[in-house]
């Protein structure tokens, strides 16, 4: 059967070899020019790459045993200030010991995320770290494939299993905290603006907050729910269906601090107060949201040490402390959120009335 007609099989260096008529360690020289090979020889190992459609650097990593002191970094969104401090964790560890970073911006589209993985499976890196908000078991398993260690921020657990040591946020505290603050301000009508529901991280993000408000007495049904896109323009166009909505909630929790400073500033375009005839809770506690007028109030994730903390992680992996399948789990770390109230919340219009 033609190669073509296997659609799923994975191209190995015995094929390249077979297909050649030449041993895998002249395949390996020919790739990594570790030793001279006649011309002749050479042209039908690069024939035979070309025809499978081979790509050589997994070869390359299961013959050439070389750490390249190199490090792949995935990012959602680099125009995203959530970002800044968690990269800046990452640079903190890794330059300290000696590791270039290459920075790839998948805007969450897990198609470019594969092409970023794929290329630095080419560029030989030792490890890559994927701090998205949408990933793939595939792009998992693709790592996993060219024994690549990898760690993963806050991905669901199922999807992890043991390919890859993880960063887990547990927001239950911060966002059960961020409830329970606008309740015993007196509100009663919410509104949550969540990020894309196909991203589990929003989805479940939306359930706590759902669940809390049933915690603290109010019917989760009743919550107005508005899916957005993590972006300040998705705050913005929120806030048109918040207008819209009857009976107008009196507060919002959104599901990151950039729609909640789209909330905020499109609130001005409607004559609406914040807080006094909105209360605005973001989530991630960017530097951005202390500095507007008003302050945000926000759930609070220590980006900077969750950088740091995925690239110790890492570096263990890559030294072989730990192995993706060996008791991998042992790695994973919970990180904690909390509440920090500033001046975008206050209390009810119907609780300052009575």
């Amino acid at each position: 059967m033609k190669n073509s007609e296997k659609p799923n099989k994975r191209i190995t260096i015995n094929d390249v070899a077979q297909k050649a008529g030449v041993s895998k360690s002249t395949v390996s020289h020919v790739i990594n020019n570790t030793r001279f090979v006649e011309d002749a020889t050479r042209k039908r190992v690069e024939d035979a790459i070309e025809a499978l459609n081979y790509r050589p650097s997994s070869i390359a990593r299961s013959l050439v045993k070389k750490q390249t002191s190199t490090i792949g970094l995935l990012i959602s969104d680099v125009s995203n200030p959530f970002y800044h401090e968690v990269i800046h964790g990452v640079e903190s560890i890794a330059l300290q010991n000696g590791y270039d970073i290459f920075l790839c911006n998948t805007h969450y589209d897990l198609d470019q995320a594969m092409k970023y993985v794929q290329s630095l499976e080419d560029k030989l890196v030792d490890g890559v770290l994927c701090m998205t908000s949408s990933l793939s078991r595939e792009i998992l398993l693709e790592l996993s494939a060219n024994r690549i260690p990898m760690v993963v921020l806050d991905w669901h657990t199922a999807e992890v299993e043991d390919l890859a040591a993880s960063i887990t946020i547990d927001f239950s505290k911060g966002i059960r905290a961020a409830v329970k603050h606008l309740v015993k301000l007196g509100h009663t009508n919410f509104a949550h603006v969540s990020g894309p529901l196909d991203f589990w991280t929003s989805r479940l993000r939306r359930d706590l907050f759902l669940n809390a408000l049933s915690e603290f007495g109010i019917d989760p049904d009743s919550a107005f729910i508005v899916e957005g896109d993590l972006r300040i323009d998705g705050g913005r166009r929120a806030l048109e269906k918040i207008c819209n909505s009857d009976p107008r909630p009196s507060a919002v929790f959104a599901a990151n601090d950039l729609m909640a400073l789209g909330l905020i500033w499109a609130a001005r375009d409607h004559d609406i107060h914040i807080p006094q005839d909105l209360s605005v809770v973001g989530l991630d506690d960017i530097e951005l949201g202390a500095q507007v007028n008003p302050p945000l109030t926000t759930v609070s994730l220590p980006r900077f040490e969750i950088g740091a903390s995925a690239m110790q992680i890492l570096m263990k992996l890559i030294d072989g402390t730990q192995r993706p399948g060996e008791d991998i789990t042992r790695m994973n770390q919970v990180v904690e959120t909390n509440l920090i109230i500033r001046q975008s919340t206050m209390q009810a219009k119907q609780a300052l009335e009575k």
